[in-house]
């Protein structure tokens, strides 16, 4: 036996204790690599409903374009369904986890025994203004200015066409409104079959250029309105309130983002609709968060929900309305209003 030997042995014991310590860690360290490679990397998909790709959606788009759905975890895929109605029906079936529509669909639903949630608020106002192309019609002091004047809406009974009627209604005055489908609204009042046109934007900011003055404003007239929400099922908010918090929260940083970084934004509904001339893109989303259009908040406010749903009293789609926690759960919202924010 080498004499040297006996000292050396623990020496070499103590280093194949530190390089056992030394894999081991390694190991451990690669296994939560591994992990959270899989959790960040294996995004849930998941289906929202709409109308259409609407410009007025631009909350939803800013969401899905600039990666905050996919930041909570989230590959959301778009379908439209051509009808708010058929949107919510998409989301009673199941084929679609969420429907952003008229939120007063799930009273109307509830109605005939098949309640839902509206969980977010995405368009919060009446986004709808009076353009005329003639000179002679100046901007309006109130709804009797109104007087001798056709009005063209969409059809109705929806929501353009029903308050457009109500603005008649208020002043006194007989309602003279011609009922056009979406997209010839602008095309009646060129023709000279309406004096002003109801209209929304971009179609606002499109007619503008052509000699177009807007002469009165619905989001000034009826202020806070709910419009469009995002809505779910309370089975399937029990059963996984876990996914319509990301969702929610996706939303609430889009607001963010898009009241705080407009330019970027616009970038990306300009992307989303190339047919839409950029001046025109941006003329239109800056009146849209102007007037509050797109919200700074995914909370429902009471007073938003009430002229809505009273709307819907008044035409006769409901006979009476239940109370705001029937209808609206802003668990969600409030959760994402306290953590749900951009850098």
């Amino acid at each position: 036996m080498n004499p040297n030997d006996a000292p050396q042995r623990p020496k070499s014991k103590a280093k194949v204790i530190v390089a056992i310590a030394a894999l081991t860690f390694l190991v451990a360290l690669f296994s939560w690599w591994s992990a959270r490679r899989d959790r960040v990397g294996t995004l849930r998909s998941i289906t929202i409903a709409q109308y259409g790709d609407v410009f007025l959606y631009a909350p939803l788009y800013i969401a899905k374009d600039a990666g905050f759905f996919a930041r909570k975890g989230l590959d959301v895929s778009l379908v439209s369904t051509g009808g708010d109605e058929k949107t919510w029906a998409a989301v009673i079936s199941g084929s679609a986890s969420f429907g952003v529509a008229d939120p007063t669909f799930v009273a109307i639903s509830d109605s005939r025994g098949q309640p839902g949630r509206v969980i977010a608020s995405i368009v919060n106002g009446v986004p709808f203004w009076g353009v005329t192309l003639r000179q002679d019609i100046k901007p309006f002091s109130g709804p009797r200015d109104l007087d001798s004047h056709t009005v063209a809406t969409f059809p109705a009974p929806s929501t353009a066409y029903t308050l457009q009627r109500k603005m008649f209604m208020q002043a006194g005055l007989k309602p003279m409104i011609r009922e056009g489908a979406f997209g010839t609204l602008l095309t009646m009042l060129r023709a000279g079959q309406a004096d002003i046109a109801l209209e929304l934007e971009p179609n606002v900011s499109q007619a503008e250029p052509e000699g177009a003055r807007i002469v009165y404003s619905m989001p000034e007239v009826y202020g806070d309105f709910a419009i469009t929400g995002l809505t779910a099922t309370p089975e399937s908010l029990a059963r996984d309130p876990e996914l319509a918090r990301s969702v929610v929260c996706g939303l609430q940083m889009a607001l963010d983002y898009a009241h705080r970084q407009p330019e970027a934004s616009l970038q990306i509904l300009t992307k989303r609709f190339p047919e839409i001339k950029p001046a025109i893109a941006k003329s239109a989303f800056t009146r849209l968060l102007a007037t509050g259009i797109v919200p700074k908040s995914v909370v429902v406010q009471s007073t938003a929900w009430e002229k809505a749903i009273g709307l819907r009293v008044e035409v006769g789609d409901l006979t009476a309305a239940k109370s705001l926690a029937s209808y609206v759960d802003n668990t969600f919202s409030d959760g994402a209003m306290k953590s749900c924010h951009i850098d």
